[in-house]
This record gives structure tokens, sequence and C-alpha cells, in this order.
């Protein structure tokens, strides 16, 4: 390339004869000039004929000019493109590096978007979707159809509950785990959602208990068990061990049932973008809500007052907003829990219920429960691919900043042959465009890859998410814009500063000075690129240190080899003191298994998700607000605090004896002891639930406060009741089960003993505490390992912008090294010399960095856990990282400094 440019400029300066393919490439450059003097000619004509209409010469601009105009622009187009191919040809080993850079930072911003986008931007694929307002509480099956009768508020209300740990069956075949909703007659007539064939669940199917055993089933679902065919409509389908999250523990008497089948008739198939009302969840079965009864047997929640557990959507009035909602929806709400509780309630509780709001919000994008969890860490990992790209570009910067300097003669060549500035800027934006083009469908390959590992990853951690990471025209619109934008940003400088030369400038300057100011410029985005990597290896530091402090976090017990199997009594045909005598019975088979040291049970175990709560009377204490009552209870079986590990700091544990008939007794943790004991012995104080006809308690112990729901959550009022003496009915079982060594052997033997036990009793599922504790902080697993990926990433990316730029100056200051060493100097000291201006530009970018990061630590205060977000170890740590990489990517350029033959720089200067 060089030799071929130092012939055109001797051609040009000395009339001297070139080869024939520089000849063609001079002819090329004539031809474009050519081709702009064309498009002038045609502008002039245009602004001519605009001229004369103005004038009223004529009316308006012919067909055929304006045909000329588009013909000439799509020429000087392909021109320009074809230019662009033939370069990236030329020097295929920057044509690669430059698209893997793109394709790696855009897609990590295509894959991370598809996310923020299913999660938070979405809306729902439903009739007016704006109109759609959910309550932010769940309800009672009678609270909700209070709601839904006596509003004024919503043209339609509709209830709704997801079924997990589901299985379909279909003609004796089974179609493998499928998530089940609840839903009441009117769900798809509120949603506005119209089957692709069949019928929608109508009021009709949803009128009494067992009376509509129908279902529509998901598009996808229609596709994988039935092949699409059009003859599923009519044919059953069967749900076995189905279970609802939260709700009430509690136990009553089944209603009487009709005798209907639990089989289901496929009345309808939803549409294909379809997937429910809740986001991270793809229901496959939608089913009448009174069948809830037969679906989850013993668990009649749907007569049930106290049994909270209907999600409520509705869809506004003509001009009613979302806040007017609110406002006329809290005083219906406090009338029917003035209703609920009754004339024989205290003032007390009639004050409190006046005092209570019934909060709404829009559900345009569906149930926003998951959306408020992870809406702040997606940002934050959407800010960090961002930056990422940035660095990428800066990365492509930099380097066709090098590929200008080289170009140097060729574009001062096409200035002096009347080539305009702006036509080499529009030449060079069309080469960086094309390869962020390029480089944009690259990407979306990798963002495919990176879906695929965010589904795997996502499904891992979180339990029961599922989401529809489905590639469509809203990803692709923002793969292109995120391109162009991206080719703009790299190539905008190097074009500019590129075509400020002319020829007569050209031939006066040496190498060295014709290179000093692109050297400046170079080293400027170098440091930017430092300090923007600065900013992600702090993010990535705070963020795995705060993991790593959730996972040291004292939990009050040991958390090692101990084992939470999840058990469904009831769901087996258990009822009531059946269900102690059972557990009891496996307890001690349990027990006598190898390598088991104890055993004990309780309701809702050790992070399961699950927890009870209740209101309070305490014998002699005046709670001065409603929260001052509340208090969370387990409740547990003998031996529970000595099996867990729970140490015990005043009297005795729950023994075999603590049963029905006998006195009634609790056991509370230190921080209940001292808000409604402070300073006086708990042992033999009572307290009672406010539920009236509620026995009371006599306290027999305190133990130690420990973390049994959520790590970040300070410890709160608890007590426990003996499992043989329920003060809510008992529908579940969680076994804690410690073992001698690993208990992973134990899986298997446990699953054995009580198939023996009874075939019919179905295990929910079996893992280690530590297991339960690491699914409590998904969220924080999930950023710290995706922010550690795009921190390595940004690191490399700097590592590789940093070898280039100091590879280029050691090229360039190729003479001035010569003469140093000619007149004496070391090969360490040229090394030295080479690594001081690697320090120098890690300190400018540091500096940058450093200011960056404290502002990031605003933004991720809420995240963090056991550390300060402006942590000065994590920061200082975070510079020695860049630093100890940056001198690693500079030893080679340095090495090869100090290597250099004095006489060859000399000669070659």
């Amino acid at each position: 390339m060089f030799a071929r440019l130092r012939n055109k400029l001797r051609y040009l300066v000395r009339g001297e004869r070139i080869d024939s393919d520089v000849a063609k490439e001079l002819e090329f450059h004539r031809e474009m000039l050519a081709e702009d003097e064309r498009r002038r000619g045609h502008s002039a004509a245009a602004a001519a004929l605009n001229a004369r209409r103005r004038m009223g010469n004529t009316t308006l601009m012919t067909e055929s000019a304006r045909e000329a105009w588009i013909v000439s622009w799509l020429d000087a187009l392909g021109r320009d493109v074809r230019y662009a191919l033939r370069s990236f040809r030329r020097y295929p080993g920057f044509t690669a590096v430059a698209l893997v850079t793109l394709a790696l930072g855009i897609g990590a911003n295509t894959a991370i978007f598809q996310l923020v986008d299913t999660v938070m931007l979405r809306t729902l694929p439903v009739e007016q979707p704006y109109e759609l307002t959910a309550l932010r509480r769940t309800l009672s099956y009678w609270q909700y159809q209070q709601i839904r009768d006596r509003n004024q508020v919503f043209t339609g209300t509709a209830g709704m509950r997801t079924m997990t740990a589901a299985t379909l069956e279909s003609d004796g075949r089974s179609l493998g785990p499928a998530t089940t909703e609840l839903v009441s007659g009117n769900y798809f007539g509120v949603l506005g959602v119209t089957p692709v064939i069949g019928r929608a669940i109508t009021v009709e199917d949803d009128k009494a208990v067992g009376s509509g055993p129908v279902a529509v089933i998901s598009y996808g679902l229609w596709q994988r068990a039935f092949g699409g065919s059009p003859t599923v409509l009519g044919r059953t389908i069967r749900v076995n061990d189905g279970a609802i999250s939260g709700g009430t523990s509690g136990f009553e008497p089944e209603p009487t049932l009709p005798p209907v089948q639990p089989l289901l008739t496929i009345i309808g198939v939803a549409p294909q973008a379809f997937f429910g009302a809740s986001v991270g969840t793809i229901v496959d079965v939608w089913v009448p809500m009174t069948m809830q009864p037969i679906l989850t047997p013993g668990r009649a929640w749907i007569t049930r007052r106290s049994a909270y557990w209907v999600n409520v959507i509705g869809r506004l009035r003509p001009g009613m907003s979302v806040a007017q909602a609110g406002t006329q929806l809290t005083p219906l709400w406090r009338q029917i829990r003035l209703e609920e509780i009754g004339p024989a309630s205290s003032e007390e509780d009639r004050r409190n219920v006046l005092k209570s709001q019934l909060e709404v919000e829009s559900a345009a994008k569906g149930f926003a429960g998951l959306r408020r969890e992870f809406s702040q860490p997606l940002l934050i990992l959407m800010t960090v691919v961002t930056l990422v790209l940035l660095i990428a570009c800066l990365n492509l910067s930099n380097l066709l900043l090098a590929r200008a300097t080289a170009r140097r003669q060729e574009i001062s060549m096409r200035l002096s042959l009347g080539a305009s500035r702006a036509r080499l800027v529009r030449q060079l934006l069309t080469e960086s465009l094309l390869l962020a083009g390029l480089g944009g469908l690259l990407g979306l390959g990798v963002a495919v890859l990176g879906e695929r590992v965010l589904v795997r990853m996502v499904s891992a951690d979180a339990q029961n998410l599922r989401l529809p990471l489905t590639p469509d025209s809203r990803i692709l619109f923002f793969t292109t814009a995120v391109s162009l934008a991206s080719g703009v940003v790299f190539g905008l400088l190097p074009a500019l500063r590129g075509t400020r030369r002319d020829l007569q400038h050209t031939l006066k300057e040496s190498s060295r000075g014709s290179t000093a100011a692109r050297g400046r410029t170079s080293q400027a985005l170098v440091a930017l690129q430092i300090g923007v990597s600065l900013v992600l290896i702090v993010a990535c530091g705070l963020f795995v240190q705060t993991l790593i402090n959730l996972k040291r976090e004292p939990v009050g017990y040991d958390r090692q080899h101990l084992l939470v199997v999840r058990m469904d009594p009831v769901g087996a045909g258990y009822r009531k003191d059946a269900i102690s005598r059972a557990v009891l019975d496996l307890q001690r088979g349990f027990a006598a298994l190898p390598n088991v040291a104890s055993v004990t049970f309780s309701e809702n175990g050790l992070f399961s998700g699950t927890e009870s709560g209740t209101s309070l009377e305490v014998e002699g204490f005046k709670p001065a607000t409603e929260d001052d009552s509340n208090a969370r209870f387990d409740q547990a079986g003998p031996g529970y605090f000595s099996g867990v590990g729970i140490p015990l700091v005043l009297g005795r544990d729950f023994t075999d004896r603590d049963a029905i008939g006998a006195l009634r007794v609790t056991i509370i943790n230190e921080t209940m002891a001292r808000f409604y004991f402070p300073n006086q012995n708990p042992i033999g104080k009572r307290f009672r639930s406010n539920v009236p006809g509620a026995p009371w308690l006599d306290i027999v112990g305190v133990a130690r406060d420990a973390q049994d729901h959520d790590l970040r959550e300070k410890p709160v009022r608890r007590f426990y009741v003996s499992y043989l003496q329920p003060i809510d009915g008992i529908t579940t079982v969680n076994f804690e089960i410690r073992a001698a060594g690993d208990p992973a052997p134990l899986v298997a033997a446990v699953r054995e003993q009580t198939r023996q036990f009874d075939p019919k009793l179905q295990i929910l599922s079996v893992r280690t505490a530590q297991d339960l504790i690491d699914r409590d902080i998904v969220t924080e697993r999930l950023v710290a390992k995706l922010s550690t990926v795009f921190g390595v990433l940004a690191l490399l990316l700097a590592a590789i912008g940093l070898y280039g730029v100091m590879s280029y100056a050691v090229a360039r200051r190729t003479s001035e090294i010569g003469v140093r060493m000619a007149l004496g100097a070391t090969r360490g000291a040229v090394a030295s010399m080479i690594l001081r201006e690697i320090v120098l530009l890690v300190a400018m970018g540091s500096v940058v960095g450093a200011a960056g990061a404290l502002g990031l630590g605003r933004f991720v205060d809420s995240l963090m856990f056991g550390l300060a977000p402006r942590d000065p170890r994590t920061l200082g740590g975070a510079i020695l990282v860049l630093l100890a990489v940056a001198l690693l990517a500079g030893y080679l350029p340095a090495r090869r400094a100090a290597r250099i033959d004095p006489i060859t720089a000399l000669r070659s200067e």
C-alpha cells in the first residue's frame, strides 16, 4: 500500500512512471472525482429548476431530474461501498479485529436489551393494554367477588392465580411439566384475548365449584404436544401434582363436590403471542378458578375467607386514571374489610381497617412483581453493556486513527485531485458504517448465544421463572440503531482528523511530526477507555463483594450438611391428625437411614418461600400502632431447634409431649422477647392470636435470632408453636435432615424411604440449605455473574487498545529511540520510558474513572450489602488490576523498543 502511494506521489510531483495497478487505482480516484462533478451538476440543475419554479417559469421539478439525482446518489453509494469492501479485503487483520470487537459489544447490548424489553418495556399483547390496572395485594376469593360486583371503577374485573409444579397428561401420555393458571370466567373477556381456534373460558364455566372442567391451552403447548392439529378441541387433559404458592397453610373441610373427574376438556387455543398476564411466567393451560378445590384437593381456598391467593386485574372505565382508581377503590375496600371482621371486632381493629389503603398500579405490562424485583439490576446491566460498547468504539477509533495516518498520502492525493473534504469524510464514514453493519449482523449471532446463556442462568438461579426471549422486529430495530450509532461514534473523529491534511503539508512533514497530534489523540482515547473500564471493574468488584458478603452472612445455624425435604401430605389424602402421625412415622424412618445425624420438621421450612403471620394479643402489652401487634410464626416438630442448630437462650425445645391435650406452648426469638418483654424474663408469659377463639400460648423458650427467609432482612418478631399443637391447620411439611457428612447421597435414600412409606406421598423438592439460600439471592448472583463477564470483556478490550497504541508509538518513535540508544541509553532505560508512558495513561484514565465510579455509587446503593458503594478498597483494587493489565499489554511494545538496532533505526530515518 505504502509503495503504491509513494509511486502515485512521484508520478504527480516528478512525472515518474507507475505500474499498471497503481494506474488503475488512480483512474478509480479520477472516476470518483468525475462522479462528484456529475453529482454537483445534477444538484445545480435541480437548484435551477427549483429557482425557475419559484419564479413561475415552471410548476414542478421534472420526474427525470429526480430520477437522475436518485440514480446518481445510489451510484455514489455503490462506489463507496465497493471501495470499502476492497479496503477490508486488503487489511484482513484489521477487519477481523474490528468485527469481533463490534460483535461482542453489540451482541452483549442486544442480549441484555431483549431481557430488559421482556421484563420492563413490552406491553401485554391484549386489547388496549394501557386500560388495565392491577391491585398490589392478593385477596381472598370472597374479597375478589365483592370488588368485582361492587366497584364503579372497572368495566370488568378478573381474578387469577398460577399453579406450579404441575404435570400434564393426555390419553395416558405424559406431556411433561406445565404451568397452569386458575382464572375467573371473564378473564379472557377483560383482557380482550380471542383464541385462535375454539372459544375462551366464560362466566358459565366458572359458576360453581367443579362446574366447568374445561381448559384453554397455549399456542406453544398446542404445537408441542398436539402437533397444531385442529382436532385438539374436545380432547381431555389431566393436571397432576399442582400446587399454589402463597395463600394460607390452613386446612378446612372440603366442600361437597359434584361427581366430576379431574379431566379437563380442551375448548380453545390462546394466540401465539399471549403467555399470560404475569411477567416471568409462561402459562401452558388456563382453567376456571372454581376448579381450584378439585385440582388442589385438601386446600379449599375458594371457600375460605382467610386464604389470600387471588390476583386481581381490571379494565378502567373511559376517562378513569390509575390514581383515580386507587382513590375510589379504597373506601369500598374499607367497607368490605369492616363487613369481613364483623360487628364483634374491637374498636382498635376497626380503626386499623379505616386506615388501610388499596393500592393499584398499571397492568399494561402485566403484573409487576418480577419487574419491581429486577428493574434496577437490569438497568445497571444495560448501563454496563453500554459502557462495554463505548470501550469497543474507542478501541476502533484508535484503530481507524492509525489507518487514517497510514492513508494520509492517499487522502492528500485525492484532495490534490480536487476531491472535497466532505466527500472524503463521507467515504470514510461509509467504511465505518459498513463495518458497524457487518459487526451488527455478527452481533445478532452473539446475542442469540447470549440469550441462551441468560436463559440457562435465570433458569438455574430463579425457580419457576420462565421468560419468552424471542427475537422480533423491536430487537432488530434496536440492533440496527446501535450498529449505526456505533459506526458514527467510532468513525467520525478519525474521518475528520484524517482529512485535515493537504498534499503540500504531507510532503513537508517528517514521519515523527506528522503523527504527533494523532499520538496525543490516541493517548486521550486510551485514557478515556481506561477510565470507562475502571468504572466497570469497580461495579464488578462491588457486586461480587456484595455476593460474597451475603454468602458469608451468619444465619444463626450451621447451614452445611443440612438437607430440606418438602412434602405434600394433603395431596396424598392425609387430613388433620393423620398428617401428624404420618410425619412422625416418616421422621423415625429418616432417622434410621445411614449418615443421618438428626431429623426434625416444620411447616414453612428454611428459605422455602412460604411464610405465616398473625396479629397478636400479648398480656401486659399495649400496641401503639397496628404493626406492633404483628408477628410471624412457624409450626415446628419435636427437637426442631437442636436439629436445625438454632441455640436456645432460655427454656427448652419442643418434645413429643407437646401435643393436643397438653398445655399449649410456644418458643419466641430474641427480637420478639426484647420487643414485648424488655428487661424481663419471658418464660411463663402468655399471648394469643387475635383470631376469635384462639388459645393462649405459654412461652417455654427463647431462641437465638436466625435467618430462615431473607438474608437481607433484619431479624423480625417470630414465634414457634408445636407442629403437634397447630394454631393453623397443617397441609405441608418440611423435613430438616442433618447429615453426618455430604448430604447428596441421602437424596436417593430419602426418596426410596418415602416411596416405601406411601407411593402417593409427593416430594415437592429436595435441596440443601445452602442451595435454598443461594436461590434467595438470585438477583445478586445474576448481577455479579454478568458484571464479572462484562468486566473481563472490558479489561480485554482495554488491553487490546493499549497494546495497539503503544505498538504504534514504538513504531512512530523508532528513529528517536535509535538516537537515544546511539547516545548511550540502555535497553532497560528505553523499556522503562515506554512503561512510564503506560503508567501515565493509567493515571490519567484513573482520574476520569474514579469520578465515574463515585457517581456509580448512588445508582447501586440499594443493591449493596455489607459495604459502602464508595468503598475505597474496591476502587484501589480496581486501579491495581487495571495497572497490572496495562503493564502486561505494554510489555511486548516495551520489549520491542528495547531491542531496536540504532543503526537500522537511523538508516530508516
